[in-house]
């Protein structure tokens, strides 16, 4: 039997590939320029980044894509969704760094560290005003993998923590409130702390708009770390402008990069960072075990794990 033609469309670690090879005798590992020449009998693709359709459409015996990322919605193109390719992703380890990141935003925020970098640019001598917090509550919006783990470390610290997911079923116990969308408002009213950690498919384009974020506090903080088209652009930087709320922290954003003439770099009240908050210093070791269980399943014809729905996107 022929081995099974696997195209490698990512960046490993130095010897990975090699590995892979020595663990799968089954497997002929293509990278780039050998998989190019071979499209058409290519049968599996493990990709960091997406592709074009065109691509997809010379692939004709493409049976399985797994994907480095939690969400796979820029992977599913056309001919992907309409053919029988089961698309797998790297849901689950992206927990940490951006639950760390959010935690990250809210004490800075909370502890006007901005200010205090601004006054150490200007060399200037100003108190500021922290406030504590343990105490306040936190709404998160999408209680996936990253709102559940942000949930428990927030517990953990003393916050009251609302949230809204799709479909509600059982509530953790890190989590004092747990709605659907229709909780919403009232989340947002009662929020001191909002993070967004929405999946970014279009169900969940401007989830935020003039309406929504008019109920937040005044003394309110936004953070936005996954879906960049969640937030009605141009109504979040009216409300940051005009005070609506205190601040926030942008880490996802309509067009990415950030356009140079976007008036969310020049907002004072405004954390700006250029899509880090999911890097990971273990991202190959987190994600290399869910490819390989994912690829002894697919050789052995059995189910695989963190199978996408292509209606949902993740």
């Amino acid at each position: 039997m022929d081995p099974l033609k696997l195209w490698i469309r990512a960046k490993l670690p130095e010897g990975e590939i090699e590995k892979l090879a020595q663990t799968f005798s089954a497997v002929h590992f293509l990278e780039d320029e050998e998989a190019q020449a071979l499209l058409d009998a290519i049968e599996a693709l493990f990709t960091e980044d997406p592709f074009p359709d065109a691509l997809v459409r010379r692939m004709t015996n493409l049976r399985w894509i797994h994907v480095t990322r939690g969400g796979a919605y820029p992977f599913l193109t056309p001919t992907v969704k309409a053919r029988p390719i089961v698309v797998t992703c790297s849901k689950g380890i992206h927990g940490l760094p951006f639950s760390e990141f959010a935690l990250a935003c809210i004490f800075a925020l909370a502890k006007r560290l901005p200010q205090c970098w601004e006054n150490q640019r200007e060399k200037r001598w100003a108190k500021v005003a922290p406030e504590e917090v343990s105490g306040k509550t936190l709404g998160i919006i999408g209680l996936g993998t990253v709102g559940t783990e942000l949930a428990r470390k927030a517990k953990a610290l003393g916050l009251r923590v609302l949230a809204i997911k799709r479909r509600v079923d059982v509530k953790p116990d890190c989590v004092d409130v747990l709605g659907t969308s229709a909780y919403l408002p009232a989340l947002l009213a009662e929020s001191d702390f909002v993070v967004i950690s929405l999946a970014s498919v279009p169900s969940t384009e401007n989830m935020l708009g003039e309406k929504e974020l008019r109920l937040l506090k005044r003394t309110a903080f936004l953070i936005n770390l996954t879906a960049g088209r969640a937030v009605e652009e141009k109504a979040l930087i009216r409300a940051l402008s005009e005070g609506w709320f205190a601040g926030a922290a942008l880490d996802a954003f309509e067009r990415q990069p950030l356009p140079e003439d976007s008036p969310l770099w020049g907002l004072p009240n405004v954390l700006v960072s250029p899509r880090v908050a999911g890097i990971s210093s273990r991202k190959w070791d987190d994600i290399l075990p869910i490819f390989e269980r994912n690829l002894r399943s697919f050789l052995a014809g059995e189910k695989l794990e963190n199978v996408v729905d292509k209606e949902l996107g993740y």
